[in-house]
């Protein structure tokens, strides 16, 4: 059996409160989450300075506490190109600041995590992966919303 060849994802599940920001993908018109892949040289350093890297491109300049461990996995396909990925999602709390997107994206909103209907925004592994974080929110979530 050959072995398989994946790239990876980082994304970001951005809490205020009881809301998650959620993006729209500007060429697919997908929903999307802050994120993306890591580059072939940033394998061996610590994944939270790759998100951060990611968070800044597509975000702006905001201040967030960011959880030090990934909270699960998901398989994912990158929307450009169709390449196979691993999916990890993190969770953090928003701090401060203003939310600049990055021409990747042109929307955004702040949505009520227990309530948001994730579909027909997102679609296959990402909407599972929204689906998979609201489903243990209160267990995971309620940690990154009282800091």
């Amino acid at each position: 059996m050959m072995p398989g060849f994946f790239q990876i994802t980082l994304k970001l599940f951005l809490l205020r409160g009881q809301e998650m920001l959620i993006l729209r993908d500007r060429d697919s018109q997908l929903g999307d989450l802050p994120g993306g892949r890591i580059s072939a040289d940033e394998i061996y350093q610590p994944f939270a300075r790759s998100l951060a890297r990611e968070i800044q491109e597509e975000l702006g300049d905001i201040a967030y506490n960011l959880e030090p461990d990934p909270i699960f996995l998901f398989p994912h396909r990158i929307q450009n190109g169709n390449h196979p990925a691993l999916g990890i999602a993190f969770m953090a709390s928003f701090k401060s600041g203003n939310i600049v997107l990055s021409d990747e994206h042109d929307w955004m909103a702040w949505v009520d995590v227990q309530t948001y209907i994730p579909a027909p925004l997102f679609k296959e592994h990402l909407l599972d992966a929204v689906v998979q974080f609201q489903s243990r929110f209160d267990v995971i979530g309620r940690k990154a919303t009282t800091q």
